[in-house]
């Protein structure tokens, strides 16, 4: 069985592991290559919590953390379309500070209160299937 908190906690290490790498990088083929899988990489994340964990969230947890955990993931949105548009200009390195700061406060409220609440909610049941969604999910964007 997959554990689909474990396997979105993996997913926030990955993206905290490229935005440092981006906040060191100089302009060119590499950095450019970086911000497309990380933009690639966290639009999917972003998609399997609003299909399947945000609903569950609002029904077991609070409506209101899933409505905020959707305003930042918009939030994330715009900041990754502004290192595309910046990935060789200036103004490049303060965008990965914007996006890292705002990613390190939604996935703090994450790890430390969301997930653990809504895991307390699930069954054993509920979350094997909940971790099947997520990992298909996942599996279909990598054959794409």
């Amino acid at each position: 069985m997959t554990d689909p908190i474990a396997a979105l906690k993996k997913d926030h290490k990955e993206a905290a592991t490229m935005l440092r790498q981006l906040s060191s990088s100089k302009p060119g083929a590499r950095r450019r290559s970086l911000v497309d899988k990380l933009s690639k990489e966290l639009q999917l994340h972003m998609r399997i919590e609003e299909r399947d964990i945000y609903p569950l969230v609002a029904k077991r947890v609070k409506a209101e953390d899933a409505k905020e955990a959707t305003v930042e993931h918009g939030l994330a949105r715009d900041g990754l379309k502004n290192l595309k548009r910046l990935v060789d200009k200036p103004g490049f390195g303060a965008v990965v500070e914007m996006l890292q700061a705002g990613i390190r406060h939604h996935v703090k409220e994450e790890e430390t209160e969301i997930f653990p609440k809504l895991k307390k909610k699930l069954d054993t049941d509920e979350l094997r299937e909940l971790g099947d969604r997520v990992d298909a999910a996942k599996k279909a964007a990598k054959r794409r």
